[in-house]
């Protein structure tokens, strides 16, 4: 996963929702299952792509601050748009007693591995730019 940023959201959001429609599907499968709101489901996946990525993007604004707090944050963030969503979905259409438990699962496994996959390749990108800052040193020190 790239850094996100304005150029590559579009894309970042695509890739994440194929994967996680893929996994859905995937374990749909395994397990036998028939979806009878696979249409709802879908735009759900969706639209917790856009919600993940852009919570994740804002990494950028909040890099002065500590990563434990920041990770919290965006997690609470992504928890607090999933409650208010269930809310919402079970005054428009009723939901099932565990629906909020369920959705907030749902949200916070894809929430944690792309989390997880954005900072890796964050800090693998600034433990590189940081090679390249001493080598430049070096030179320079040298001459």
């Amino acid at each position: 996963m790239k850094l996100i940023n304005k150029k590559n959201f579009i894309s970042i959001v695509c890739i994440s929702f194929t994967l996680i429609v893929c996994g859905k599907l995937l374990i749909e499968k395994a397990a036998g299952f028939t979806d009878v709101h696979y249409t709802g489901n879908i735009f759900t996946c969706l639209g917790f792509s856009v919600i993940i990525t852009a919570v994740l993007a804002l990494h950028f604004y909040l890099q002065r601050f500590p990563l434990i707090p920041v990770l919290i944050g965006q997690y609470l963030l992504v928890a607090g748009a999933t409650v208010a969503f269930v809310k919402a979905a079970d005054v428009i259409a009723g939901t099932s007693t565990n629906a909020m438990w369920q959705m907030l699962l749902s949200v916070t496994i894809p929430f944690v591995v792309s989390a997880f996959v954005y900072y890796l390749v964050f800090f693998k990108q600034i433990k590189k730019a940081n090679a390249i800052l001493a080598e430049i040193n070096r030179e320079n020190t040298e001459v």
